[in-house]
């Protein structure tokens, strides 16, 4: 009987605690959409609210401000624009007096009637201070994506099929087949290389490197792979 009993209170136990969690999850993601709606308005008194003093918000861009900057800078969005942003995908942790939540921003903004959808991944930490929780981190970063691709004439193509080298034991091969470009690096499955422009290409779900092939003086080309500024270059050796 003692164990029984044991069991049955460890099940409500246990039973008390996912309420608990869950009804701090939900509460938590109030505030977020709360915030998120207040983007657009430019509501500093709601942002106010609910970042602590000390609390650190680092930006897509990497530069990490204060409070007291994220409020001064916050504003209404201006005439001729129009936005949303939806809290997607939330997940959420709970440490006593602490908590993480992470989410996908998916916002949909309006430019003089041109309509653009960016995704950004938002990861908050929380703080229960006096009975009362506060942003103490935000983390935000914009999830990238490839923009549509453009038909290219196949003669253009063929002028940048070749064999191209990183060094002596790493080698692409660049190939035309069906009117479409393909690169294969050693020992590495082909991979249809997307064009954005005439000589910019991209690997389909591949948002942070774009590929360029760039003609040199001499006639012949370079294929190069560019991720957040920084070039690796590939030279054409046939």
């Amino acid at each position: 009987m003692r164990l029984m009993f044991v069991f049955f209170l460890l099940s409500a136990l246990q039973s008390i605690s996912q309420t608990s969690t869950e009804s701090v999850f939900q509460q938590l993601l109030k505030y977020e959409q709360a915030l998120m709606d207040g983007v657009a308005t430019g509501d500093k008194a709601l942002w106010s609210k609910h970042l602590h003093d000390s609390c650190i918000i680092t930006l897509e861009s990497g530069e990490a401000i204060s409070k007291q900057k994220m409020i001064e800078e916050l504003n209404p969005l201006p005439k001729g624009y129009a936005g949303r942003i939806v809290i997607i995908e939330p997940k959420c942790k709970i440490y006593g007096n602490t908590a993480v939540i992470t989410f996908i921003n998916d916002e949909y903004l309006e430019l003089f009637n041109q309509k653009i959808h960016t995704q950004y991944r938002q990861s908050d930490t929380w703080l229960k201070e006096n009975g009362q929780w506060r942003m103490i981190s935000m983390q935000l970063f914009e999830i990238p994506k490839n923009p549509p691709p453009v038909k290219i004439a196949e003669s253009i193509l063929k002028q940048y099929a070749g064999i191209y080298e990183l060094s002596n034991e790493r080698k692409c091969e660049v190939y035309v087949e069906n009117g479409k470009l393909y690169a294969r690096k050693s020992n590495r499955e082909a991979v249809e290389l997307l064009a954005e422009t005439e000589n910019v290409f991209f690997r389909d779900g591949d948002g942070r490197v774009t590929i360029l092939f760039i003609k040199s003086d001499d006639g012949s080309y370079k294929m190069v792979e560019r991720r957040e500024g920084e070039d690796v270059v590939w030279k054409k050796i046939k």
